[in-house]
C-alpha cells in the first residue's frame, strides 16, 4: 500500500473524514477501511502503480503493509502470509525483513504496528496518539489548535529536516522505530530487544569487503528475485550509484538508468562516458532546464507539492513542478525505484577523525549550517544546540554527553538518514516501489564494525565496487580518479584538510562563507512569483528569521514552504 492512517476511541467518524479529506489531496483511489472495536484503519493504494497489501484471515486476523516491505525474500500478500504466522511481540525477526515501511499485525483484538528497524519510514501521531498517518497533513488536519514549535522550524530552516521525533506543530510527533505499539482500548509502547552493535571489528579490509559483500549479495538477490528487469536507478559520479549499478550487473540486470544535473556538471559527464563505454541507454535530466513557469502556474504547482511533498521537504515545495513528475515517469510501469542514499555508511561521513567527541563539538561539526545574522531575538543559539543535544543522546542511549567514535558513526543512519532522508523516501514509497538498500538494517550493522581507517577516503566503498565489477570501478569518478586504484595523495590532502579542522572552527564556517558571498536567489524565489502563492511580508515567517537577509536559497525555499504551511493550519505561538 502507499498510505494509511489510524483513528482510535469513540466517535471516529468526524475524525476520519477530515484525515480522508487531506489524503485525498493527492489524489488517487478510495482507500480500503478496516473496522474494529477500538481503532479504524484506512488503507491507500499506491498513486503510480497497482498493489495490494493487505492480507485478512476467516479468524479475523490481518496483516497490512505500507512502503516496500520484504519478508523472507517476498513481498505483497506473500510476505504477509508469512509475516502473520511467524510474528511474535514485540518484534518480528528482522533478518527475514528488508525495505522502508510501516507493518501492522493484528490479533486477538490488537494491532502491532511497527517500521522498519531504523525507522526511515515516516509515521506521524498526534500528542494524545489517538491518531496515527504515514502522512504528515492528515494528522495536522485533526489538530484543532495547532502549536508552533520554534527549536523544529529553526532545525527545518538551517538543516532541512526536524529531527529527534518532533515536527514544527508542537501536537504532532514521529514514531522513531525503537518500539513496536500495540494498539487496541490503549496504546502500548513495546521496546525492542534488537540492538546494533558497534564494536569494531580490527579485520583486514579485505575480510571487511567480503563480509559486507555478502550482506548486499543478500539484499540485491532478494531484490532482483522481485523486480528483475523493472528497475530505475541514477547514475551519477559518485560512489554510491555506481555500487548499486555493480550490485545489478552482477546479477545480470541492466536496469533504466537517468542522470540528474547540468551537461557541464561532473556528474553528468561521468554518468555519460560509463554509459557509452557500457552501452547503456542514459536519461539526462536537467530539472533546471525547465522554463521557470509564470507566476500565475505557481498556485497550482505549489498546492500540488505541498500535497505530495507533505509540506515539509527538504528542498521545499517552491520548484517549477518537474521533481514529482519526474518522481511519477520513475515508477509509472511497476518499476522500483533504487536509491543509493544511505550508501555513506561505508565512508567517514561527517569528516572527522577517529577520536571521541562531545555532542556539542558533533553539532558543531555537521549542525551548524546557519547564521545567527538572519534570525531574530527568538532564536537563541546555546538552547538550540541544547536541544539538539539532547536529541542526540537520546538516539545512542546515553546519560552522558560524550560520543565514542563509533556512535559517531551509528549517528550517520540513526539521525541524519532516519530524519532527514526519510520523508523523501517515504514520498517515493507512496508514489510507488521505493527502496534505499544502504540504509537496510542488516547493511547498516555490517558496516557500523568497520574501523574508521578503512572508510575514509573511500577506500572501502571503492574496494566494494572493485570487488563486485571491476569494469565499473575502472571509470573515472567526480572526485577527479577513479575506485580501481587507491585514493591519490591530491585526494587524501583534500580530505584531510577538513578531518583537521576543528569541531571549533568547523561551527563558523557556513556563516563566514554566506556573509563574504551571497549569491542571487532564482527566479521563482523572487516577490512576483511568492506572491502568487504566499504574503510576501511573511507574517508567519518574520518571526523566526529576517527572510531579507537569507540568501541561501535552500533557506529561502524551506522558509517559504512554512510559511505556506502556516497559513493554511494558522498554528499559534508555542504554547
Amino acid at each position: 500500500m502507499g498510505a494509511f492512517f489510524l483513528v482510535r476511541g469513540r466517535d471516529r467518524e468526524a475524525t476520519v473524514t477530515r484525515m480522508a479529506g487531506a489524503m485525498a489531496r493527492c489524489g488517487g483511489e478510495a482507500p480500503r477501511r478496516v473496522e474494529t472495536p477500538h481503532f479504524t484503519l484506512c488503507l491507500y493504494p499506491k498513486l503510480a502503480v497497482a498493489n495490494e497489501t493487505v492480507l485478512a484471515r476467516a479468524d479475523g486476523a490481518f496483516a497490512f503493509a505500507v512502503g516496500t516491505f520484504f519478508y523472507d525474500g517476498r513481498v505483497g500478500n506473500e510476505a504477509l502470509a508469512a509475516l502473520i504466522e511467524s510474528f511474535t511481540p514485540p518484534e518480528p525477526d528482522w533478518s527475514r525483513t528488508m525495505g522502508s515501511f510501516c507493518a501492522g499485525v493484528y490479533r486477538d483484538g490488537r494491532l502491532h504496528l511497527f517500521l522498519d528497524r531504523l525507522g526511515v519510514y515516516k509515521v506521524y501521531h498526534d500528542a494524545a496518539r489517538r491518531v496515527f498517518a504515514s502522512r504528515f497533513l492528515a494528522v495536522l488536519a485533526t489538530v484543532e489548535a495547532p502549536h508552533i514549535r520554534p527549536q523544529c522550524v529553526y532545525e527545518y530552516v538551517f538543516q532541512g529536516a526536524s529531527y529527534g521525533g518532533e515536527t514544527v506543530i508542537e501536537e504532532i510527533g514521529v514514531l522513531d522505530g525503537e518500539a513496536t505499539l500495540a494498539i487496541g482500548e490503549t496504546v502500548e509502547a513495546q521496546p525492542h530487544r534488537h540492538r546494533f552493535d558497534l564494536a569494531i571489528d580490527e579485520a583486514p579490509l579485505e575480510s571487511h569487503v567480503a563480509r559486507i559483500r555478502g550482506v548486499l549479495d543478500a539484499a540485491y538477490d532478494r531484490i532482483t528475485a522481485r523486480f528483475a528487469g523493472a528497475v530505475d536507478t541514477a547514475l551519477s559520479g559518485g560512489y554510491d550509484s555506481r555500487l548499486t549499478l555493480a550490485l545489478l550487473r552482477a546479477r545480470g540486470i541492466t536496469p533504466r538508468v537517468h542522470v540528474y544535473g547540468s551537461a557541464e556538471s561532473a556528474d553528468v559527464q561521468v554518468a555519460k562516458a560509463i554509459a557509452e563505454g557500457e552501452g547503456i541507454a542514459l536519461e539526462h535530466v536537467d530539472k533546471s532546464a525547465v522554463p521557470t513557469p509564470p507566476p500565475e502556474a505557481m498556485p497550482e504547482i505549489v498546492a500540488r507539492n505541498h500535497a505530495m511533498f507533505d509540506g515539509c521537504p527538504a528542498d521545499g515545495i517552491v520548484d517549477n513542478g518537474r521533481d514529482i513528475a519526474t518522481r511519477r515517469e520513475r515508477c509509472a510501469n511497476g518499476e522500483l525505484m533504487l536509491n543509493g542514499g544511505g550508501g555513506e555508511v561505508f565512508r567517514n561521513f561527517f569528516y572527522l577523525p577517529d577520536r571521541r567527541y562531545s555532542v556539542g563539538r558533533f553539532l558543531w561539526s555537521f549542525y551548524a549550517r546557519f547564521d545567527p545574522r538572519t534570525t531574530t531575538a527568538r532564536f537563541d543559539e546555546t538552547a538550540y544546540f541544547a536541544a539538539l543535544a539532547e536529541k542526540v543522546v537520546r538516539t545512542v542511549g546515553r546519560r552522558t554527553g560524550v560520543l565514542d567514535r563509533s556512535e559517531v558513526e551509528y549517528l550517520y543512519p540513526a539521525f541524519r538518514c532516519r530524519y532527514w532522508m526519510g520523508v523523501n523516501n517515504s514520498v517515493n514509497n507512496r508514489l510507488g516501489w521505493a527502496l534505499t538498500p544502504f540504509i537496510d538494517h542488516a547493511v547498516v550493522q555490517a558496516a557500523l564494525t568497520v574501523p574508521l581507517r578503512h572508510k575514509d577516503h573511500g577506500i572501502l566503498e571503492a574496494r566494494l565496487i572493485g570487488a563486485i565489477d571491476p569494469r565499473l570501478a575502472a571509470y573515472p569518478s567526480a572526485y577527479g580518479h577513479d575506485f580501481a586504484h587507491a585514493p591519490p595523495l591530491a585526494r587524501r590532502l583534500s580530505d584531510w584538510a577538513t578531518l583537521m579542522r576543528p569541531p571549533r572552527l568547523r561551527r563558523y564556517a557556513y556563516r563566514l562563507k554566506a556573509r563574504r558571498r551571497a549569491a542571487p536567489l532564482p527566479t521563482i524565489l523572487s516577490p512576483p512569483w511568492l506572491a502568487a502563492v504566499i504574503d510576501i511580508d511573511f507574517p508567519w515567517m518574520s518571526a523566526y528569521v529576517r527572510v531579507g537577509a537569507v540568501h541561501d536559497a535552500g533557506q529561502r525555499a524551506r522558509i517559504t514552504t512554512l510559511e505556506y504551511l502556516f497559513e493554511r493550519c494558522s498554528p499559534r505561538p508555542p504554547g
